[in-house]
C-alpha cells in the first residue's frame, strides 16, 4: 500500500540522486532540501488534506528564508493528480512525486497550471504584442480569430490572466510563433501571521524594535521566523532544559536552512544548551539593534 512513507521516500531519493542536502522535520513542511536554491516540501497523499493554517505557515516560512515551497501530493478527493499538471492549494504549487523529479532534472519543463478549475498556461506576452503587430492584428481582430472577447484579449495580453491552453494552441498557430514559456519557480510574497500567545507576541514585537522584520510561526518546528541581514529561527520556553530535543532538532535545522537559532527563555538560564544560544526575555529587551543581538549568538555558538 502506497503511504506517506514510500511518498517522503521518493521525493528525498529524487533530491539526493540531484545531489541536494536534505533534513527531515515536521509541521508545515517535512523536508529541507539545498542545492544552489532553498526548496521547503511539504508531502501529502491527498493535497486536500492542506490546512489553511498549515500553508500559510509554509509560505511565512518561506518567505523569510527566500526558499521555493511545494507541495508534493498523489492525488486529490476526486482523482489522481496529473503528472504534467501544477496546481495550486493556498497560492502554494502543488505536483505529483513524478512532475517533482522531472522539475529537478529539466532545465525546460512545460506545464499546466491548475486552480481553481481553470487549467492555463503561461506564455510569452511581449512576443505575442510584438507578432501582433507585425502581422497588423488590433486586439479586437485577433480576439474574434480565436473566440474570445477583446477584453479578454487585452488581459491575457497584459498579463493579467493566463490563457487556457486551448487559446494558446489557436493563437500560436494563427501567430506562428511559439508563446509557452517553460515553468519558473517563484518566492512567495511577504506573510505576517498574529502570534498565538503573549510571550511570542512580546519576542516578536522585540525583534520588530531591533530591526529585525519577523513573523510568528504556528507549525513548525520554531515559533519565530525572522531576517535582517541574517535570517533567524527562534524558539520560546520557559524552562530551556525542558526542551533539549526541539533545540538538538534547531540546531541541526538552522545549519541546512544557513539561519542563526536562538531560544528566547522567560528566566535567565545557561549561555546554551544543545548548542542553541539562550537570551533571557529581560535581556532582549536591553538589546538596541540586530547587529548587538547577531553579536550575542554569535558568542553564545562557541
Amino acid at each position: 500500500m502506497f503511504d506517506k512513507t514510500i511518498l517522503m521516500s521518493k521525493v528525498i531519493n529524487a533530491l539526493h540522486e540531484n545531489q541536494f542536502e536534505t533534513f527531515v522535520t515536521h509541521g508545515s513542511f517535512d523536508i529541507v532540501a539545498r542545492r544552489e536554491h532553498l526548496f521547503l516540501i511539504k508531502t501529502l497523499l491527498n493535497v486536500d488534506g492542506l490546512d489553511e493554517s498549515h500553508a500559510l505557515d509554509l509560505r511565512a516560512v518561506s518567505y523569510f528564508l527566500s526558499a521555493y515551497p511545494f507541495v508534493v501530493s498523489q492525488r486529490n478527493n476526486r482523482e489522481h493528480l496529473n503528472d504534467t499538471t501544477i496546481y495550486s492549494r493556498f497560492e502554494l504549487p502543488v505536483m505529483t512525486p513524478h512532475l517533482f523529479k522531472s522539475m529537478l532534472e529539466e532545465e525546460e519543463m512545460i506545464v499546466t497550471h491548475s486552480s481553481k478549475g481553470r487549467h492555463t498556461q503561461e506564455i510569452n506576452t511581449f512576443s505575442l504584442k510584438e507578432k501582433r503587430k507585425e502581422l497588423g492584428y488590433t486586439l479586437e481582430e485577433l480576439a474574434r480569430q480565436i473566440g474570445i472577447s477583446k477584453k479578454g484579449m487585452y488581459e491575457i495580453e497584459n498579463k493579467r490572466v493566463n490563457p487556457q491552453g486551448e487559446t494558446v494552441r489557436k493563437l500560436e498557430r494563427i501567430l506562428a510563433t511559439e508563446l509557452t514559456l517553460p515553468y519558473e519557480m517563484k518566492h512567495t510574497e511577504a506573510v505576517y501571521l498574529k502570534p498565538k500567545h503573549q510571550f511570542q507576541k512580546t519576542v516578536s514585537m522585540e525583534f520588530s524594535r531591533i530591526g529585525i522584520d519577523n513573523s510568528s510561526v504556528h507549525s513548525s518546528p520554531f515559533e519565530i521566523i525572522g531576517r535582517e541581514s541574517f535570517s533567524l529561527i527562534t524558539n520560546l520556553s520557559t524552562i530551556p532544559s525542558e526542551v533539549k530535543k526541539e533545540l538538538t532538532e534547531i540546531k541541526q535545522l538552522s545549519g541546512i536552512l544557513s539561519s542563526k537559532a536562538v531560544l528566547i527563555s522567560k528566566r535567565s538560564y545557561k549561555e546554551s544548551v544543545e548548542g542553541v544560544p539562550i537570551i533571557s526575555e529581560s535581556e532582549l529587551s536591553e538589546i538596541n539593534s540586530s547587529k548587538e543581538l547577531s553579536k550575542i549568538i554569535d558568542e553564545r555558538n562557541l
